[in-house]
Protein backbone atom coordinates (compact mmCIF):
# COMPACT_ATOMS: atom_id res chain seq x y z
CA UNK A 1 0.00 0.00 0.00
CA UNK A 2 0.96 3.71 -0.72
CA UNK A 3 0.48 5.97 1.88
CA UNK A 4 0.39 9.55 1.13
CA UNK A 5 1.29 12.00 3.78
CA UNK A 6 -0.76 15.13 3.20
CA UNK A 7 -0.33 18.09 5.05
CA UNK A 8 -3.53 19.83 6.74
CA UNK A 9 -2.58 22.97 4.49
CA UNK A 10 -2.85 20.31 1.39
CA UNK A 11 -6.45 19.58 2.46
CA UNK A 12 -7.83 22.76 2.58
CA UNK A 13 -6.41 23.81 -0.64
CA UNK A 14 -7.82 20.50 -2.14
CA UNK A 15 -11.43 20.96 0.00
CA UNK A 16 -11.19 24.77 -1.47
CA UNK A 17 -10.69 23.68 -4.98
CA UNK A 18 -13.28 20.97 -4.74
CA UNK A 19 -15.92 23.34 -3.42
CA UNK A 20 -14.81 26.41 -6.20
CA UNK A 21 -15.35 23.00 -9.15
CA UNK A 22 -19.20 22.52 -7.14
CA UNK A 23 -20.34 26.19 -7.50
CA UNK A 24 -19.49 26.91 -11.00
CA UNK A 25 -21.43 23.65 -11.77
CA UNK A 26 -24.04 24.49 -9.58
CA UNK A 27 -24.27 28.14 -11.06
CA UNK A 28 -23.99 27.03 -14.88
CA UNK A 29 -27.11 24.59 -14.09
CA UNK A 30 -28.91 26.98 -12.51
CA UNK A 31 -28.35 29.40 -15.48
CA UNK A 32 -28.97 26.99 -18.22
CA UNK A 33 -32.20 25.82 -16.19
CA UNK A 34 -33.49 29.54 -15.93
CA UNK A 35 -32.73 30.05 -19.57
CA UNK A 36 -34.73 27.66 -20.82
CA UNK A 37 -37.66 28.73 -18.79
CA UNK A 38 -37.47 32.00 -20.14
CA UNK A 39 -38.27 31.04 -23.36
CA UNK A 40 -38.61 34.94 -25.44
CA UNK A 41 -40.72 35.13 -27.96
CA UNK A 42 -43.99 33.58 -28.66
CA UNK A 43 -45.20 29.86 -27.19
CA UNK A 44 -47.37 28.11 -29.65
CA UNK A 45 -49.68 25.71 -27.53
CA UNK A 46 -52.64 23.28 -28.97
CA UNK A 47 -56.10 22.04 -26.57
CA UNK A 48 -55.13 19.31 -28.76
CA UNK A 49 -53.30 18.65 -31.50
CA UNK A 50 -55.53 15.58 -32.74
CA UNK A 51 -59.65 15.18 -33.20
CA UNK A 52 -61.58 12.29 -33.91
CA UNK A 53 -64.85 12.90 -35.77
CA UNK A 54 -65.96 9.80 -35.18
CA UNK A 55 -68.79 7.92 -37.83
CA UNK A 56 -69.75 10.13 -40.41
CA UNK A 57 -72.49 10.00 -43.22
CA UNK A 58 -71.19 10.14 -46.47
CA UNK A 59 -70.97 13.27 -47.98
CA UNK A 60 -71.85 15.49 -44.79
CA UNK A 61 -70.15 18.32 -44.40
CA UNK A 62 -68.01 17.74 -40.70
CA UNK A 63 -66.17 20.73 -38.54
CA UNK A 64 -63.29 20.52 -35.76
CA UNK A 65 -62.28 23.27 -33.83
CA UNK A 66 -58.49 23.86 -32.61
CA UNK A 67 -57.80 26.20 -30.24
CA UNK A 68 -54.51 28.04 -30.03
CA UNK A 69 -52.67 29.34 -27.11
CA UNK A 70 -49.99 31.75 -27.43
CA UNK A 71 -48.10 30.71 -24.02
CA UNK A 72 -45.26 32.97 -24.78
CA UNK A 73 -44.24 36.40 -24.12
CA UNK A 74 -44.85 38.06 -27.89
CA UNK A 75 -47.14 37.97 -30.34
CA UNK A 76 -47.95 34.65 -32.22
CA UNK A 77 -48.31 34.56 -35.70
CA UNK A 78 -49.96 31.86 -37.47
CA UNK A 79 -48.58 32.43 -40.80
CA UNK A 80 -49.79 29.36 -42.94
CA UNK A 81 -51.57 26.40 -42.58
CA UNK A 82 -51.75 23.75 -45.15
CA UNK A 83 -53.66 20.33 -45.37
CA UNK A 84 -53.28 16.65 -46.97
CA UNK A 85 -56.63 16.59 -49.06
CA UNK A 86 -58.46 19.07 -50.73
CA UNK A 87 -61.37 17.67 -48.78
CA UNK A 88 -60.56 19.93 -45.90
CA UNK A 89 -60.80 23.32 -45.81
CA UNK A 90 -59.34 25.23 -42.86
CA UNK A 91 -60.21 28.89 -41.66
CA UNK A 92 -58.24 31.24 -39.05
CA UNK A 93 -57.76 34.93 -38.50
CA UNK A 94 -54.87 36.36 -39.91
CA UNK A 95 -54.11 38.79 -36.93
CA UNK A 96 -51.35 37.95 -34.51
CA UNK A 97 -52.08 36.45 -31.06
CA UNK A 98 -50.80 38.28 -27.97
CA UNK A 99 -49.39 36.81 -24.81
CA UNK A 100 -52.01 34.65 -23.35
CA UNK A 101 -54.68 34.75 -25.52
CA UNK A 102 -56.75 32.40 -27.94
CA UNK A 103 -57.59 32.01 -31.43
CA UNK A 104 -59.40 29.45 -33.28
CA UNK A 105 -58.69 27.07 -36.09
CA UNK A 106 -61.56 25.19 -37.70
CA UNK A 107 -61.36 22.92 -40.15
CA UNK A 108 -64.23 21.57 -42.18
CA UNK A 109 -64.03 18.37 -43.71
CA UNK A 110 -66.20 17.44 -46.86
CA UNK A 111 -66.85 13.45 -46.50
CA UNK A 112 -67.35 12.11 -50.08
CA UNK A 113 -65.27 9.16 -49.97
CA UNK A 114 -66.27 5.94 -47.67
CA UNK A 115 -63.76 4.65 -45.39
CA UNK A 116 -61.09 5.83 -42.83
CA UNK A 117 -60.55 9.60 -42.24
CA UNK A 118 -56.63 10.25 -41.79
CA UNK A 119 -55.95 14.00 -42.37
CA UNK A 120 -52.73 16.25 -41.50
CA UNK A 121 -52.88 19.96 -41.02
CA UNK A 122 -49.73 21.58 -40.37
CA UNK A 123 -49.61 25.44 -38.64
CA UNK A 124 -47.08 27.09 -39.59
CA UNK A 125 -46.19 29.75 -37.02
CA UNK A 126 -43.60 31.84 -35.33
CA UNK A 127 -42.82 30.02 -32.42
CA UNK A 128 -39.32 29.64 -32.87
CA UNK A 129 -38.85 26.40 -31.16
CA UNK A 130 -41.47 24.66 -33.15
CA UNK A 131 -42.31 26.25 -36.30
CA UNK A 132 -44.63 23.80 -37.29
CA UNK A 133 -47.27 22.37 -35.72
CA UNK A 134 -48.75 18.79 -36.98
CA UNK A 135 -52.74 18.94 -36.12
CA UNK A 136 -54.60 15.62 -37.18
CA UNK A 137 -58.42 14.50 -38.65
CA UNK A 138 -59.16 11.22 -37.94
CA UNK A 139 -62.87 9.40 -38.11
CA UNK A 140 -64.49 7.41 -40.39
CA UNK A 141 -67.03 7.73 -43.65
CA UNK A 142 -70.06 5.61 -43.53
CA UNK A 143 -72.41 5.21 -46.82
CA UNK A 144 -75.85 6.84 -46.25
CA UNK A 145 -78.38 3.92 -45.18
CA UNK A 146 -81.64 3.67 -47.97
CA UNK A 147 -83.60 2.61 -45.20
CA UNK A 148 -83.36 6.36 -43.51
Amino acid sequence: FCRYNITKEEKMQSLKRLFGIFFVILTLSLTSKSQSLQHEGPIAEFNMVSYDLGEVLQGKETIAVFTLTNKGNAPLVVENIKVSCGCTLVKWSQDPILPEQSAKITVKYNSNIIGTIKRSIVVNTNDRKQERILLMLTGNVVAINSDY
